[in-house]
Parts: C-alpha cells; structure tokens; sequence
C-alpha cells in the first residue's frame, strides 16, 4: 500500500511515517519547507505549496490513503496572524489535497484527517463519546469546527473518511510533555489552576498504532484518539512528580494569573475535556499504555 502523509515531518508524522515504512508500507510525503524534502529515510518527500493550492501530481501516483496531519502549532501566542495561520493552515492543506485528489487521483480510496478533542465544551462533570458533536465555543473549538468541515468534500467524492480527534499527545522529544514536565523535574512544579479540569491524554505510539489501525479497518467513523483513563489536572501533575521522584511543594497557579498572562490561550491549560474512546474500546483496541502513570515512566524515565 502506497500512503501519502502532509504533516509528516511533525510530533506525530515522524513516527507515522516510521510505523508505515517498517510494516513494508510505501509513503509519500508532502512538506512546505524545501530543506525537508529529504528529511524521511526511506520515505519519498515532494514540496508543495498549499497557501497557494499547489500539489505536485506525482505526490498522489498510486497512493491508496491520504493522511492529513498539517497545521500550525496552537502553542504560540494567539496573535491576531496566529490565529489566522492556525485557521487557515488546516484549511488550505485540506482544500488543496480535496482539488489534487478530484482532479488527478483515481487511486486515492480513503482521507483521514487529524483533529482535536478541544472541540467538546469544556467541562468538569461531562465525559464525551466519539458519538457527541463539537459544541465548545471559543477559539479553539471553533478551529475544530472549520477542520472537521473541511473533510466533508471528499466524503462526497466517494472516499472514506476519518477525522481522528486528538488529546494530549505524550511524547518523549517534543510536543507538550517535556515542556509541563520541566519545572516538576526541578523541583518547582504545581498544579495549574484548581486542578480539578480533565486531561484526556494518548502516549504517541498509541497514537501512531490508531492511525494504523484506521487503515486497516478502513474505519468511516470519528475516532476519539485517547487513552481509556483521562485523569485530573491534579492527578496528571502528582504522577509526574511521583515518576521523577521530585516533591510537590509549591500552591497552585491560580487561574486569574493564567488568564492575565495567557489571555484566550489559557483554555489550554484550563479548560476540561474528559473524553472517552468508545470506539476503540468496543473495537478492543490493545493500548499499549492504557495508564498514565506507565506512559510517563515509559517516556520521563
């Protein structure tokens, strides 16, 4: 199977891409940034230019599934061209592989795409199914709205389709883990806010292993791509420092200091998402870190 991922040079692309090539499948990838075309052993890179639309056709030659796991970090401050980049870079990929793929490709049979559970409302007594709509309001839910939006046009091609919502992607060299880790490794770490907001989190081979499976599967369906034990704000920052070994002594960052520092992007850290993938679960998806506090010692320690 020839598999064709845009994003692929990020926190999750790069083990994807690995995944895929070490189970004898062929990937192409598309990447924005010339001095990365080659960056992938073993994996074929083009250079596209999707602000303006423009996708080489030997990107798709062949390629049976599309992945689509580009757009800019929400992690930078949310600037009014922040978040018209962050907007618009989920848009524009999808919008120039959706004309690509309908104008040049007979082979392409399914798109997946990634997306992000901040769309559900924020809330500390809710547990969303893969089954609930994106609700939320805000900056962030809205991105997700417009990204979901944007898949519905290959849905009508005939492909089959998949958006996979995210939570918070664990993983050793790079993402958020080693950032929110840092201060508990150094002895200066608390918990954010009341502690009380639910943080639905996947270990990145998980993560990886659902995009496979996917494949597979040939899955039509939205994917909550989490693991099964969403757990506090609290509790998240107690294992971490248990997993260290490093003391918990400070008080809680209080959220009106959050929000005066981080203004709108303190939903980051303060809203409360506790989602549930019923999905997999029915599916029996085998998590290999169904548990925090194994995912943080596989990845801290």
């Amino acid at each position: 199977m020839r598999v064709l991922v845009a994003g692929a040079t990020g926190l999750i692309g790069r083990p994807l891409v690995q995944a895929l090539l070490d189970r004898g499948d062929e990937v192409h990838y598309l990447t924005s940034n010339l001095n990365k075309y080659q960056a992938l052993a073993g994996a074929k890179g083009f250079y596209w230019q999707p602000e303006r639309h423009q996708c080489p056709d030997e990107a798709l030659a062949g390629v049976s599934v599309v992945i689509n796991l580009a757009g800019a970090s929400v992690s930078l401050p949310w600037t009014k061209k922040r978040k018209h980049q962050i907007l618009q870079s989920r848009l524009d990929t999808a919008k120039t592989l959706e004309l690509a793929i309908a104008e040049r490709s007979e082979t392409v049979k399914h798109y997946i795409s990634a997306s992000g559970i901040s769309g559900y409302a924020s809330a500390q007594s809710i547990n969303y199914t893969d089954r609930d709509e994106i609700l939320g309001s805000g900056f962030l839910a809205d991105v997700v709205r417009q990204w979901e939006a944007a898949i519905l046009p290959f849905e009508k091609m005939g492909l089959k389709t998949t958006a996979v919502r995210t939570g918070l992607v664990l993983a050793k060299n790079g993402g958020v883990l080693p950032k929110i880790a840092q201060p508990v490794r150094w002895g200066v770490g608390s918990v954010i806010g009341s502690g009380k907001q639910h943080q639905s989190w996947i270990h990145i081979d998980d993560l990886v292993a659902v995009y496979l499976w996917i494949i597979d599967q040939g899955q039509t369906q939205v994917i909550n791509a989490v693991a099964p034990n969403a757990v506090s704000q609290k509790e998240m920052t107690r294992l971490m420092a248990k997993v260290m070994k490093r003391p918990l002594w400070l008080p809680p960052v209080p959220s009106g200091l959050l929000k005066l520092f981080l203004g709108e992007r303190s939903a980051l850290v303060l809203d409360s998402q506790w989602v549930i993938p019923e999905i997999l679960i029915q599916e029996a998806f085998d998590f290999k870190f169904p548990d925090l506090q194994e995912a943080l010692t596989d990845l801290l320690t």
